[in-house]
């Protein structure tokens, strides 16, 4: 029998679920390095003061303060009673300030004697004893993320380890074609890749992750895999079969084994993503293709995880101009990556491949765009939002190339690196990518001999070998002009 997504949700009520899932967080003690972007489990505080007694503030001469109270440059006035400090040495009982060593003179060649030209104040240039914490003071709450430049001073009021709150997560890649990285895929098979890439997201949350072996097309075996993980970890995701083929087994083990609460999203990609609850724990499903999985770690498991208060990667957008039309179908959201540059005032957007196995896609885009449900899709030109996948200010200094693959383009975007310049090309033909350039969505067309054809006067046709490049003849971004220069070295 063929078994199809008869109980699709949408986005909208997958979030709602996941959001609703219960915490389950441990905590564990990790030395101050391991701590830095963790949560605290346990507030701490000052095992001391700090300084614990005065101390000097500044370089120069510790003094009792009523001694210099008529100095001035008209009646300076000779100390004898003073002793030399550095910056943090103990003030020794009996004096009160500190006078700064410029502010102080020898009288002539005896070192016995100062000479004062201004009155100072009790307590100048000394810090007090608690004057930056006292002993059990406060220094951070629990839930507070401990952030690199906490460190040291956490380290500086006599704490060498701390407790802090942990979620692991663990990862079940499956597939009787899996192979391990490094190993050339004969005709079959698959390099398992989709949960490293998982674990390095994963670990900006903070968590940490175990990644297990891979486990083949069997239930039994699968059923075991999610046993363990689910005894061993506080959430599980379990990578690839999650379709209805027929060796996706991960739906039936879920549900076997605890509640599946829902298998097949409105979505694309990720159509047939699943998120159940096996003996409380969170269990995700995520399906093979490498950007359906990602679009299920950014929608579906950050979710969760910032629900239980663990911040991610900052999600940031802006406004991009879209190239070209794009249409989706009217019942599902829809994420697509793009390229995106700042040309002039604007971020225009060029399309990439939309297939979910195509993981050059992920390596050229720079921001994704949503086509919410009941949205049939945007016209070119139009504006919209799109999250940042790179900081905003590599979008200036990015150059985009839309159209045909050429070998030069990679050695053109080498040499345009070493200069900070980035290359982003959106491969499509060239006719398309003429079109992209008219609109002004892109720096150049990567194009045909045949496409020089239609190529209008406003444009130049730049010849590097096999190499032609298409731009406007009136160029005034520098960037532009210094990749034609890097072009004509190639």
């Amino acid at each position: 029998m063929v078994k199809r997504y008869l109980d699709q949700i949408s986005l909208k009520e997958a979030v709602e679920i996941v959001r609703k899932t219960p915490k389950v967080v441990g905590s564990r003690e990790v030395t101050l390095l391991e701590a830095c972007g963790h949560i605290l489990a346990e507030s701490l505080y000052a095992k001391y003061a700090v300084p614990e007694v005065p101390t000097a503030a500044m370089d120069g001469f510790t003094i009792i303060s009523k001694e210099t109270s008529a100095a001035c440059d008209q009646t300076p006035i000779t100390l004898t009673h003073f002793e030399r400090v550095n910056t943090g040495n103990v003030v020794k009982a009996g004096f009160d300030a500190v006078v700064k060593v410029e502010d102080a003179w020898f009288e002539g060649e005896n070192p016995k004697e100062i000479v004062i030209r201004k009155s100072v104040n009790p307590g100048s240039y000394i810090r007090p004893p608690g004057e930056d914490i006292q002993k059990n003071q406060l220094i951070l709450p629990a839930g507070i993320k401990i952030r690199p430049f906490n460190i040291g001073a956490i380290a500086a009021y006599g704490i060498t380890s701390v407790k802090v709150k942990r979620i692991c997560i663990g990862i079940i890649p499956t597939g009787s074609e899996l192979i391990a990285p490094g190993i050339h895929p004969a005709p079959g098979q698959v390099v398992e890749s989709n949960t490293i890439m998982a674990e390095a997201y994963l670990r900006q949350f903070g968590v940490d992750v175990i990644r297990y072996p891979p486990v083949m097309d069997n239930r039994v075996l699968i059923h075991g895999a999610l046993e363990k993980a689910v005894d061993d970890c506080d959430i599980v995701i379990v990578s690839a079969g999650s379709s209805t083929g027929t060796k996706d087994f991960t739906a039936s083990v879920i549900a076997d084994m605890g509640k599946l609460l829902f298998h097949g999203l409105s979505m694309k990609p990720a159509r047939p993503a699943m998120f159940g609850i096996v003996n409380k724990k969170p269990v995700f499903g995520l399906p093979g293709y490498p950007l359906a999985a990602q679009t299920v770690l950014r929608v579906l498991v950050a979710e969760l995880l910032e629900s239980w208060g663990w911040a991610g990667p900052e999600k940031r957008t802006i406004p991009v101009v879209l190239g070209s039309a794009v249409s989706s179908d009217g019942g599902l959201d829809e994420f697509s990556l793009y390229a995106a540059a700042k040309i002039g005032d604007r971020y225009p957007a060029i399309p990439l491949s939309r297939g979910s196995s195509v993981q050059m896609t992920g390596i050229r885009s720079n921001v994704i765009v949503q086509i919410p449900l009941g949205i049939e899709g945007y016209e070119a030109g139009e504006t919209v939002e799109a999250v940042l996948q790179v900081p905003i200010e590599e979008l200036d200094q990015t150059i985009l190339i839309a159209g045909m693959y050429n070998p030069s383009l990679d050695r053109l975007a080498e040499k345009c690196m070493r200069e900070g310049i980035i290359i982003r090309t959106g491969v499509s033909g060239g006719l398309p990518a003429l079109l992209l350039l008219m609109r002004e969505a892109c720096h150049f067309a990567s194009i045909s001999e045949e496409d020089c054809s239609v190529c209008s006067e406003e444009y130049n046709i730049n010849t590097f070998g096999h190499l032609r490049l298409a731009a406007k003849k009136e160029i005034t971004d520098k960037k532009v002009r210094r990749v034609l220069e890097l072009a004509a070295g190639i």
